[in-house]
């Protein structure tokens, strides 16, 4: 009768000891770096600038046409738009084919439109620039990386001066790539199909540089972080 009055929660504590203790019997050092495994906090990849909570555009400036066909280059910065909106609650994102728009604009009075008058002329407080240094896709498909690297600033329209990066006059360095093997996984959907996922992953990194990342003990991003 005595056994029948124990409680299931007392049951399962009583065979969590008996199991502990064998495993200990076996390695007690191991139950300890399980336990470590466990409680030690998830690795973060902290933002590289926090932005101001103000009116703010992403300004994709392709001087030299690096990247084609032109919808690419709205996409990238569509990406960066959306992204920041979602993962660091910048609300008060302006369309950046406004600033496409009002750059060209611009240029056609002056020699080129300087960043912050781009800012001024449709109302917002900083501008993200972003000025495309290489994308490239292979001929052919898996014979290389496609990869992508880019200069990215922030600079606020009210004083004109850069505020990202402080120590670096040319901008933060980003460099995007896909494997060989994925991109020809992602070539079987289409011709156009690795020039689109390049160009989502371009805007993604760009757009992280702004918010913490959360990573797993395993290296691998956490959802909803």
């Amino acid at each position: 009768m005595q056994y029948s009055t124990w409680s299931p929660w007392l049951a399962r504590v009583a065979c969590l000891v008996i199991a502990a203790a064998g495993l200990s019997q076996l390695g007690g050092c191991n139950i300890a770096q399980a336990v470590a495994t466990l409680t030690r906090p998830d690795p973060v990849d902290e933002a590289k600038y926090e932005l101001s909570d103000l009116p703010t555009v992403v300004m994709f400036d392709d001087y030299y046409s690096v990247v084609t066909p032109v919808r690419i280059r709205r996409d990238i910065a569509e990406e960066v738009t959306m992204v920041l909106m979602e993962r660091a609650d910048m609300d008060d994102m302006v369309s950046p084919l406004d600033a496409i728009r009002m750059a060209k604009k611009l240029d056609k009075s002056v020699e080129r439109a300087a960043i912050h008058e781009v800012g001024k002329a449709i109302g917002v407080d900083q501008v993200i620039y972003i000025e495309p240094l290489r994308f490239l896709i292979p001929a052919i498909v898996g014979t290389s990386e496609p990869m992508a690297a880019f200069r990215v600033k922030v600079i606020d329209v009210k004083t004109g001066k850069r505020v990202f990066p402080a120590d670096e006059k040319s901008g933060w360095s980003v460099q995007v790539s896909i494997p060989r093997a994925e991109s020809q996984r992602i070539a079987s959907s289409g011709p156009s199909a690795i020039r689109k996922e390049l160009a989502t992953r371009s805007g993604d990194a760009i757009a992280s540089l702004f918010f913490d990342i959360k990573y797993s003990q395993h290296g691998n991003r956490l959802l909803g972080q």
